[in-house]
């Protein structure tokens, strides 16, 4: 045998050697290691992780996200709760908002919210009612300013919701000649001279 094979060898016994420790050798987990694992806090669930976006202001970088939850299907002549949440970002010292909706809703509630002294990352939570009064296909407007260093920033959001059934827009049918036959559209072709 080689002094190299015997060198091998060597190695692979005391490697061998070292995990023939059965599991009930291991140490047990001590009752205080028990404790302080069970005293470490659960880090708190996201409350805005089930909330939707709002539409055109959730941009990379944006100073503010707005997330939204509608309690209930929106239905003609029953008011429903709306629930935002502001989450801005940082260098935002405070912020604003004006909650308006369009023809068809009656949005009511406090419309101007306004929040002090924010952190970056939190949820600030607001609630406002929305009432419709016909079928179809609506959206809150929601303007935020921010204040970031003495300067105003804004941005837009869109909150859609559908009230009732909305039939789904019939294809358009193709143009029709004096005949009656569909008209088919052709490539146009140049004249050869």
């Amino acid at each position: 045998m080689t002094p190299s094979r015997i060198c091998l060898l060597l190695a692979a016994v005391a490697v061998a050697g070292c995990n023939s420790k059965s599991e009930s050798e291991a140490p047990a987990p001590t009752e205080a290691s028990a404790s302080v694992q069970a005293q470490k806090p659960a880090t708190p669930a996201d409350p805005t992780a089930k909330m939707a976006r709002a539409v055109g202001g959730g941009k990379p970088g944006a100073a503010v996200d707005l997330r939204y939850e509608i309690n209930a299907k929106p239905t003609v002549g029953v008011s429903t709760e709306v629930e935002v949440a502001f989450v801005p970002s940082a260098g935002v010292d405070a912020l604003e908002a004006t909650i308006s909706g369009m023809d068809g809703i009656t949005i009511s509630g406090d419309l101007t919210p306004r929040f002090e002294k924010v952190e970056p990352g939190k949820p600030y939570t607001h609630a406002f009612s929305l009432l419709p009064d016909r079928t179809g296909v609506f959206y809150v407007t929601v303007v935020v300013n921010t204040q970031i260093g003495g300067s105003s920033v804004g941005r837009t959001f869109s909150i859609p919701f559908v009230v009732g059934t909305v039939p789904a827009p019939e294809k358009p049918q193709p143009p029709k000649d004096s005949t009656g036959q569909a008209v088919q559209p052709m490539k146009a072709a140049e004249p050869k001279d």
